[in-house]
């Protein structure tokens, strides 16, 4: 209620721009949710500029027409949620805003990057030449677990080290044979996870659409 009165009395004297700051950030999830919709539907309203600064990846995306990530105070990306989170300009970006999993790699030939001792068709090289050094990074989402065979394109053998339950879906570890020290973070929807009897210590297959990789 002190979130509301204080917004309430930000809006009364109609200024041409509203600044919030973490207005949001000492209060619990539910109500948070509930007063950041209360704020669109009110900014929407009114048609107020409204500049708010955040930490919470979630609640800038839900939030914000336009994004501005800055790293150290220099701004490296502005755009929509959707291009920010589809189409991170940096690294940092990448993984500031959601969650990504990087491979450092080398530019092995056109559309491919080698790493994690294999060779990863990928979309993304442009104009990389053979022998660059890059990283690449997939969103947890995008990993692919159903219907994967050992010709499947990017396709690895994985180990499921962890998995983490999240509701809708779980969230896993996995380890990549033969470079078990590399980490990769894949979302498995509720429905995977049942249709397929995925489980902790499991070795299974995992497939990364090239159109997936990010080159960085």
């Amino acid at each position: 209620q002190q979130q509301r009165i204080a917004l309430a009395r930000a809006l009364a004297t109609s200024p041409s721009l509203l600044l919030l700051d973490e207005p949001l950030s000492a209060l619990d999830s539910r109500v948070r949710v509930r007063l950041r919709e209360e704020i669109k539907l009110l900014q929407r309203r009114l048609g107020v500029t409204t500049i708010m600064v955040t930490h919470d990846q979630e609640e800038a995306l839900a939030m914000a027409d336009r994004i501005v990530v800055m790293n150290h105070g220099v701004i490296d990306q502005v755009g929509t949620p959707e291009e920010v989170y589809a189409k991170p300009a940096t690294a940092f970006v990448a993984d500031f805003v959601g969650t990504m999993t990087f491979l450092d790699g080398v530019v092995s030939g056109p559309g491919m990057v080698r790493a994690a001792g294999i060779d990863l068709a990928c979309t993304a090289t442009g104009a990389a030449p053979a022998g660059a050094a890059v990283r690449i990074g997939f969103r947890p989402e995008e990993v692919q677990v159903r219907g994967v065979v050992a010709d499947t394109p990017n396709s690895l053998p994985v180990h499921i080290l962890e998995l983490e339950y999240l509701g809708a879906f779980c969230r896993a570890l996995l380890t990549v044979a033969g470079a078990e020290d590399l980490i990769v973070t894949a979302d498995f929807s509720a429905n995977a996870m049942n249709d397929l009897g995925l489980a902790r210590g499991q070795d299974i297959r995992i497939a990364l659409p090239a159109r997936a990789l990010r080159v960085f």
